[in-house]
């Protein structure tokens, strides 16, 4: 009988030993989420107080257009090498060259240009063709930011200019 009992003491003991593990797994994952949100916090404010997060939204765009634009000038110009006979091109480099002429080139426009990226302004393969790109969103959401950030010193400076009458 005192077997049995020590038995299952030891089933318990075992069942308290995992549930205390479980709660130390649970608390630490808690503190990881209760950092991310405050984190995640922290961010949405240096939005709404600073400048420089909202500009990256637009500088990051900018980057991309201007670089797929310089990609596309250099494919141009190596497709154009191709027919430069003063030069002997390796097939390699010929494949390669006709790879980018396949990226950069439109056929039906007949022109060279970026390929086409996601779409910036409209979703519309969506169901809804107005459905907001996420760029758009962050752009719109960019700008607001900077306009009250801007407001904001705009009405310090009114209350400076005010205390100095």
């Amino acid at each position: 009988m005192a077997s049995h009992i020590d038995i299952e003491m030891n089933t318990y003991l075992t069942e308290i030993e995992k549930l205390q593990a479980k709660v130390t797994e649970l608390q630490k994952e808690k503190e990881l989420m209760e950092n991310q949100k405050e984190l995640m916090k922290k961010q949405k404010e240096e939005k709404t107080t600073e400048i420089e997060p909202n500009l990256a939204v637009m500088e990051k765009w900018l980057d991309s257009v201007i670089g797929e634009r310089k990609n596309t000038k250099r494919a141009k110009k190596y497709y154009e090498s191709l027919y430069d006979n003063t030069k002997d091109i390796s097939l390699k480099t010929r494949q390669e060259i006709w790879k980018l002429r396949r990226v950069y080139y439109n056929n039906s426009l007949d022109k060279w240009m970026p390929p086409n990226q996601e779409p910036l302004f409209h979703n519309t393969n969506h169901k809804s063709p107005d459905t907001v790109s996420q760029f758009m969103i962050d752009y719109i959401e960019a700008t607001r930011n900077l306009f009250k950030i801007q407001q904001k010193q705009i009405n310090e400076l009114k209350v400076a200019v005010a205390k100095m009458e």
